[in-house]
């Protein structure tokens, strides 16, 4: 019993041996996400059709906890990596990957304006009409491996309490970056594209709060708000189809970063 209290004070005396001092060092940061958007509209066009779906509602599809959060493939719930580096105590920057999923809710009912691609491709059995049932015979639609948002960040750290071991800091900061999904729609009479191919473009703003963990750990707790213009996404195998949306979303994330 003494043996395990001297060797977690050593432990301890080690995390708290001095204050962090993070200044032009590297960290890199592994968390994940939950993420909430707003309804958008979505247009969809091709040879014979063009369509808007107005106020479809979507939903994230976060994993349920298991095996897979740490192994085989850790990419299989929403996850978010950054790898960065602190320009003095107070301020860094970033790259990163916001691994989101988005899913749009099936048998909604929204209304459409203009020719859609049962109308054109003459299907029987499906009916088209405003508003338009969005029944999974007509019309599925995900980026679900996933919305990917590419960043470059700026953040700013204002550092409000501290002791030995840990030191708490509120931070904010802009994002910016492009959009690089992978779409899986499938429209009746259609091929589908399951591809990664650039999408479009985005901008986010995110606040929150940093614990640093002795000298070389911290945990980040975050909330992000964004915007994504997409006009560029693939929905078939053919390049003459696509959609295009703008996405507003808002995003949890929490995740365990290390400065070296």
């Amino acid at each position: 019993m003494r043996a395990l209290s001297l060797l977690l004070l050593l432990s301890f005396s080690t995390l708290a041996s001095a204050a962090p001092n993070h200044a032009n060092k590297w960290f890199f940061m592994w968390g994940y996400n939950h993420t909430s958007y707003k309804n958008s509209d979505i247009n969809f066009k091709g040879p014979g059709y063009d369509f808007t779906l107005y106020d479809v509602q979507a939903k994230d599809r976060p994993s349920e906890f298991s095996w897979s959060y740490v192994a085989p493939d850790i990419t299989i719930p929403q996850t978010n990596t950054r790898i960065g580096y602190y320009l003095d105590e107070t301020h860094r920057i970033h790259f990163g990957v916001d691994h989101m999923k988005y899913v749009m809710v099936t048998n909604q009912i929204v209304n459409k304006t203009g020719t859609d691609h049962v109308t054109a491709n003459n299907l029987p059995g499906i009916t088209s009409s405003n508003p338009q049932l969005l029944s999974p015979d007509y019309l599925t639609y995900e980026h679900t491996d996933g919305l990917n948002y590419v960043t470059l960040g700026y953040e700013m750290l204002y550092p409000f309490w501290e002791n030995n071991w840990f030191r708490v800091s509120a931070i904010h900061g802009p994002d910016a970056g492009f959009v690089y999904p992978k779409t899986n729609v499938t429209m009746a009479g259609q091929n589908t594209h399951d591809n990664f191919s650039v999408a479009g473009y985005g901008a986010s703003y995110k606040v929150g709060l940093i614990t640093d963990i002795g000298k070389d750990w911290f945990v980040q707790l975050e909330f992000k708000r964004g915007l994504l213009n997409m006009p560029w996404i693939r929905t078939t195998s053919s390049s003459e189809d696509s959609a295009s949306q703008k996405i507003d979303f808002t995003e949890g994330i929490m995740t365990v970063g290390y400065v070296f």
